[in-house]
């Protein structure tokens, strides 16, 4: 009979997690648990925490915008971080060749989200490269924005002078005005699971964050407009026109102006800088992962890369680039990245399954999720994502910024833009399923079975290995479908 219980073997899992290592593919690790951690921080909080989500907040009525955020965060943001955090740790692959493992049938997703990160990278290196600009520009006497005089005016500039009153009483309320009038309490059962906690946190911190900054951010848009004399409407805004316009306006006016221009570039430097180096080596790994070729001369390919973003970053620095960058923030990775992560969970929760998904969890972990976990992964978080995505499309606009409305053309090269990473998906589906022997039926059969399942493995002295990081134990008698993961 097969011995498939942890809990027989209690005393080999040391001997076990030596075999693994000498047995699993040689990739860079994590030197200590907090490396991970602060990296997964810093790859989730982002410039969006400081220029979209204080001005949504404003926008969409202060505290009642809590409301359907704070359900949303607890029904779909969370458990889906959750899944996509124990994935990566389960699989330790780059997207396209974990997703290909999963469910070959839908490898197109591994695409989708690294053409999606390539695209976001065209223009978030380009916010990088203004930060840098706008911190080397604060040293001096006289912060550069702050009068008429330079080569680059234009003869529209007029001096930057708001009177000096600094009674800013208001200034906190023009973002919370109805911030207290609204409250809710939600409370998540405790798990010993350190994948759930690093999941939590990272959700809490990201949180967190956006919430602070709309108390920073408005608390100096509600200085300008009181001492310009005018409505908190004419002055707030989002995107880069917050943090490289109207912010640095305000900060010219307070006393110690290049101090605080200093400390604010320098942060948008820390938040762009390790979103971006993530998103650049989930492009990386993806692809060496998947093409091995490219992962053995992966300093070459990062060079070639890196130049690309610097070609076509080009583009939003020239006059009209302000323009092209617009384009690329509001079409790169909206709905596309919608609909990506709905087949994410599509496929974890229908095809995968989310017993196998939970029992994989349990592997690493030695416990399963609860039926919290299992209800959002396969009804709640699609349910919500599929709200996003129609009432999005229903009320969706063509793109404008301040008065200048785009013409239609350059709507229609935003949706080619995300058309082309959803297409993916499909696309990579048709050609697995024509190359695939057999007939129909039997290809759908290869292609929605996990490639753990499919392997032949290899035995000695009763120790099942394979390319996985896994290791299982089993009699000469059982076949690698019936065995059971035990944790090391």
């Amino acid at each position: 009979m097969a011995t498939t219980c942890k809990s027989a073997v209690p005393n080999r899992r040391r001997d076990l997690q030596a075999t693994t290592m000498q047995t699993a593919d040689h990739r860079e690790t994590w030197g200590k648990k907090v490396d991970f951690l602060l990296s997964v921080i810093g790859f989730a909080v982002d410039l969006a925490n400081v220029w979209r989500f204080p001005y949504l907040c404003f926008k969409n009525g202060g505290g009642a915008f809590l409301v359907p955020y704070c359900i949303m965060l607890v029904i779909g943001g969370i458990p889906l971080f959750y899944m996509e955090l124990a994935l990566g740790q389960y699989n330790r692959k780059g997207a396209i060749t974990c997703w290909g493992r999963l469910c070959p049938l839908f490898k197109g997703i591994g695409y989708s989200v690294v053409l999606i990160a390539f695209y976001v990278d065209f223009y978030y290196n380009v916010i990088i490269a203004w930060a840098l600009r706008f911190f080397f520009a604060s040293f001096t006497d006289m912060l550069p924005w702050t009068t008429c005089d330079n080569e680059w005016n234009t003869p529209n500039c007029r001096p930057f002078d708001y009177n000096q009153n600094r009674n800013i009483t208001q200034n906190i309320l023009f973002y919370n005005k109805s911030l207290v009038n609204e409250s809710s309490d939600a409370t998540l059962a405790s798990a010993a699971s350190e994948y759930f906690k690093d999941a939590l946190l990272t959700s809490f911190i990201n949180s967190a964050t956006s919430f602070v900054s709309g108390f920073v951010i408005f608390s100096v848009l509600g200085y300008m407009a009181h001492a310009a004399g005018r409505s908190i409407t004419e002055v707030a805004t989002e995107g880069p026109g917050l943090v490289f316009i109207v912010y640095p306006a305000a900060i010219a006016t307070m006393p110690g102006s290049i101090f605080w221009a200093l400390i604010f570039f320098m942060m948008l430097l820390t938040l762009g800088l390790d979103s971006s180096f993530g998103g650049s080596e989930a492009i990386i790994t993806a692809l060496s992962d998947e093409f091995p070729k490219i992962g053995r001369n992966r300093e070459i390919f990062v060079a070639c890369l890196f130049t690309l973003y610097f070609c076509v970053g080009l583009a939003s620095c020239s006059q009209g680039g302000f323009y092209f960058f617009q384009l690329l923030d509001k079409y790169a990775a909206g709905y596309s990245m919608l609909i990506a992560v709905l087949f994410e969970a599509v496929v974890v929760s229908w095809i995968y399954g989310t017993q196998r998904f939970c029992d994989d969890i349990e592997d690493m972990i030695g416990f399963a999720p609860g039926i919290y976990w299992r209800f959002c992964w396969k009804f709640a978080a699609p349910l919500f994502l599929l709200f996003i995505i129609f009432y999005g499309l229903w009320f969706y606009e063509p793109l404008t910024y301040e008065n200048y409305v785009y013409p239609t053309w350059a709507n229609v090269i935003g949706w080619l833009i995300t058309g082309s990473s959803v297409i993916m998906i499909p696309t990579i589906a048709i050609i697995q399923f024509l190359i695939t022997p057999g007939c129909c039926s039997k290809r759908l059969k290869i292609l929605t079975t996990p490639w753990r399942d499919t392997q032949i493995n290899t035995q000695a002295n009763g120790v099942v290995q394979s390319d996985s990081t896994q290791v299982r134990l089993s009699s000469m008698a059982e076949t690698p479908t019936d065995q059971k993961p035990v944790e090391v």
